[in-house]
């Protein structure tokens, strides 16, 4: 079991809310909107510039910075044992077109606080610590999501995103290229560094914490997602004079699918998440029966043997709910779910404890750039409660206090396993 030491409690306790607050802030002002959020996506000059200003701050405390391929920066705090493995803590920068200033920015600046902490207590950590922030976790002005992590993890080649388009038309691979050129930091390949581990803090993004009057989470896990397609194949008809007996609605059939579905995949614990997130009806026309509908499914499922019985369900009742249209079920994509190391888990409570932030053992809904990190090292996150649970929206909002002390259990868990 990893615990920490008195170090740890003295670089967890030097964490410092005024100045935490104080660099987020000054972070949010670039791409700053008028109702409070910001809008910096991916790989634009306003991205570009929030990292030149964490670049800036990095070298003004000693700290070096470097790129890589896929437009991951990262901040260095050297270790007495240079050629060691680092601790990689972070997030990203980039945000929802109306998106909030903590999504992703915080797990940033808390990274740069982290690195703060142990200088002011003249520390030297035994393994070099690196804050990196990921390009694009947020998908927002490209596909795919997480591409800086995943191409950093090696969980999907960036070769294979490079003639993507944003957008707004650019080519993915000519934004990659024009904002290394721009970001004043010295490029490395992407492969040239593996992390001992990695750990992550992100605003929770839902009501969890906030409702159980708690200001910390451990995270467990990720749920896998699965975007699933069916598509209902009817036949066109006159809406006022074919008989109902005689028709082929696809429209019929596919609302039939969605509720015998939202019937058999209720779940009592709310793990399983079953989501019609689109429609799209064919001819789409009110006096004209459907002839063709397309289904958008979002499953989302801790355990991937749960996944792939509920794709299954879906086919089985696709097939029969559709009757007499005919339904053809595709994968349009899948991410699996993960687990996060018992070890980490273990640290990030033993941390909680000692900083009095004891909170529950959390399953998060949503996608993290950790989610791809933890396929090639141990890795741990820790949420922190977000106000009313509101999320890529420009009223997302956190307690200071309560970014702090998820900072401060980080801070004593980053110095634990940089010394381990």
């Amino acid at each position: 079991m990893l615990r920490p030491d008195a170090n740890a409690a003295a670089v967890g306790n030097a964490v410092d809310q005024d100045r935490l607050w104080d660099l987020l802030m000054r972070l949010a002002e670039i791409g700053a909107l008028e109702n409070g959020g910001v809008n910096r996506q991916a790989l634009t000059e306003l991205d570009t510039e929030a990292k030149n200003f964490v670049i800036e701050w990095a070298r003004a405390r000693g700290f070096s910075a470097f790129q890589d391929d896929a437009a991951n920066l990262f901040v260095r705090m050297q270790g007495a044992a240079a050629s060691q493995d680092p601790l990689i803590v972070g997030s990203h920068l980039d945000s929802q077109p109306t998106g909030g200033k903590f999504d992703g920015a915080f797990g940033v600046v808390a990274g740069l606080e982290v690195l703060e902490s142990i200088r002011q207590q003249g520390l030297t950590p035994e393994r070099p610590i690196e804050v990196a922030a990921w390009t694009n976790e947020e998908a927002s002005r490209f596909l795919p999501g997480a591409t800086g992590s995943s191409a950093f993890a090696g969980t999907r080649e960036l070769s294979a995103v490079l003639d993507n388009r944003t957008v707004d038309g650019a080519r993915v691979g000519d934004e990659l290229a024009a904002s290394i050129a721009a970001t004043r930091a010295e490029l490395r390949p992407i492969h040239s560094v593996r992390p001992c581990a990695s750990l992550e803090i992100h605003i929770e993004q839902g009501p969890v914490l906030e409702q159980a009057g708690l200001p910390v989470g451990i995270v467990k896990g990720i749920q896998g997602v699965r975007r699933i397609q069916v598509e209902i194949l009817g036949e066109t008809a006159h809406a006022g004079t074919t008989p109902h007996a005689l028709r082929k609605d696809a429209l019929d059939g596919a609302a039939r699918i969605m509720v015998s579905l939202r019937s058999l995949t209720q779940d009592d614990d709310d793990i399983l998440r079953l989501t019609f997130g689109r429609i799209d009806s064919f001819p789409n026309s009110p006096g004209t029966v459907t002839d063709k509908v397309r289904l958008t499914i979002d499953l989302r499922h801790p355990e991937k043997a749960v996944m792939d019985k509920v794709e299954g369900l879906i086919q089985e009742v696709a097939t029969a709910q559709a009757h007499p249209c005919l339904a053809e079920v595709r994968v349009l994509s899948t991410v699996d779910p993960i687990a996060f190391d018992p070890s980490i888990i273990g640290l990030l409570e033993n941390c909680a404890n000692m900083m009095n932030a004891s909170g529950p053992l959390m399953l998060s809904g949503a996608g993290h750039d950790s989610l791809h990190l933890g396929r090639i090292c141990p890795t741990g996150m820790v949420f922190v409660a977000c106000e009313g649970g509101i999320s890529h929206h420009e009223a997302e909002n956190a307690k200071p206090f309560d970014l702090a002390l998820g900072t401060r259990v980080l801070a004593a868990a980053a110095w634990t396993l940089a010394n381990r």
